[in-house]
């Protein structure tokens, strides 16, 4: 079997469909004859388990960080999804929502041993630093939004967030390169930088060989944009408009491979407790059926 590719979803505003996407797109991918696994990374607030047709599972994330399991395979249980299998964050334990550091460390080093075609992370809402650390750990990276005005700023604060905290991961202990990356996010900063290439120009001026560090990690990343909850003509454009918005100012190509219309049959989905394209919903299998097209056209 080759590498999987491992995709972090997120979208930073809760409620827009991270959960929704991350469990039909599997189902998608399942379809197009991959093996699928699914992490439950909404650490404290996990969901994804009813999203596809699942009680609580037995076995989750905290029974792996706890040392009952060793290894985070053996957390993993079957979906009713075929050939997928999820490893749950779902628990009622207050640590797990806020893991330390050798606690995430743990959990992402897990997650590269895993074996499937492709293995989705759901992340949490939110641009926290466990959301941002999750999102920086893997080049491949689906941000999920709706049209509305909040939804779409919250997307792009979770995109710079997310490059910014990779950033400050590749300097471990440079105290120097750190302090001045995060005085570019700081809101009390002058910002006589508005986009990440004029930071990159001051930057470079200081530290030239970190700078094509950081220039080299933003060019190996493969970002993705779905829209979710799209009504309209006019909508669909909005993710156009949005990867222009990236481009200019974050410096990395925001790839928008579709789109999922609004549609009843997604709540009545979850109500009946399973993926839509599952359910053969004809409409939501066709906008599926593009999205995966294209995701696995651009990440192999």
């Amino acid at each position: 079997m080759s590498e999987p590719i491992i995709i972090s979803i997120g979208g930073g505003k809760g409620g827009v469909g991270k959960s929704t996407i991350s469990s039909n797109l599997g189902a998608a991918l399942v379809r197009h004859g991959y093996s699928v696994g699914y992490i439950d990374a909404d650490l404290g607030g996990a969901n994804l388990h009813t999203c596809l047709g699942m009680r609580r599972p037995a076995r989750t994330l905290h029974n792996f960080l706890t040392g009952e399991y060793k290894s985070l395979v053996d957390v993993a249980v079957e979906t009713p999804v075929p050939k997928s299998w999820l490893i749950s964050g779902a628990g009622e334990f207050l640590e797990l929502a806020n893991p330390n550091f050798a606690q995430k460390q743990k959990i992402l080093n897990g997650i590269k041993t895993l074996e499937a075609d492709y293995i989705l992370v759901d992340l949490g809402a939110g641009s926290h630093t466990i959301v941002s650390d999750f999102f920086a750990a893997f080049p491949h990276s689906i941000t999920v939004t709706d049209c509305l005005p909040t939804s779409v700023e919250n997307a792009y604060g979770f995109l710079k967030s997310g490059i910014f905290r990779g950033l400050i991961r590749l300097f471990p202990g440079r105290d120097d390169i750190q302090k001045l990356l995060k005085a570019y996010t700081s809101p009390k900063t002058d910002k006589n930088a508005p986009t990440l290439d004029n930071m990159f120009a001051q930057l470079r001026v200081k530290c030239p060989e970190e700078v094509e560090t950081m220039r080299e990690w933003l060019d190996s990343r493969k970002l993705f944009l779905v829209l979710n909850m799209v009504r309209g003509q006019e909508e669909i454009a909005v993710g156009e408009g949005f990867t222009g918005i990236v481009q200019k100012y974050l410096s990395v190509s925001l790839r928008y491979i579709g789109y999922l219309v609004y549609t009843p049959e997604i709540r009545m989905s979850l109500r009946s407790l399973g993926p839509a394209v599952v359910q053969n919903n004809r409409q939501v299998a066709e906008c599926f059926d593009a999205i995966t097209r294209n995701l696995v056209a651009l990440a192999r």
